[in-house]
């Protein structure tokens, strides 16, 4: 990231090579790196934990909250408002697998998630509505009156 705010001079030839040239972000650069890609190999923490991708849009009438979540069933998932913060809960469980099977390759996350969303404006609880559909989560939750843009006329 800091590299597109503030691009340095490197080589790859010279990498890892300290140089009157070097920037004091290209240490860091070189630090963040290899925590990314030599612990963990894909850039990601390889905790094992299941945090969903969210997608929050706005409209003059509404917050539409878009989540991956595949593979679950809508049993293993808990949405809930509280203060103003949209709840996204459930649980990803694993498949059993048998005895006769080993697993060559995990990339697949399980495991318990929560998220809360603060949402911009006060939203109609009643009229709340969500559908999980080809493993996403849609929530539409209509503004409150006292929320929506109202357009003012102005006189001359």
């Amino acid at each position: 990231m800091l590299e597109r705010l503030l691009p340095s001079i490197r080589s790859k030839r010279n990498e890892g090579v300290l140089t009157p040239t070097t920037s004091v972000f290209d240490v860091f650069d070189q630090v963040d790196r290899f925590f990314k890609e030599s612990l963990w190999g894909n850039g990601e923490l390889a905790t094992g934990l299941f945090t969903p991708a969210v997608e929050v849009r706005e409209t003059d009438e509404e917050i539409i909250v878009k989540a991956e979540i595949p593979g679950l069933d809508t049993k293993d998932l808990d949405v809930r408002l509280e203060n103003n913060y949209l709840i996204l809960q459930g649980e990803k469980k694993r498949e059993e697998k048998s005895e006769k099977e080993n697993i060559v390759r995990m990339e697949v996350s399980y495991g318990s998630f929560y998220r809360a969303i603060p949402l911009p404006v006060e939203v109609q609880e009643d009229k709340i509505k969500a559908k999980y559909k080809k493993g996403v989560l849609t929530i539409t939750l209509p503004k409150a009156e006292k929320a929506r843009a109202k357009k003012i006329a102005i006189e001359s």
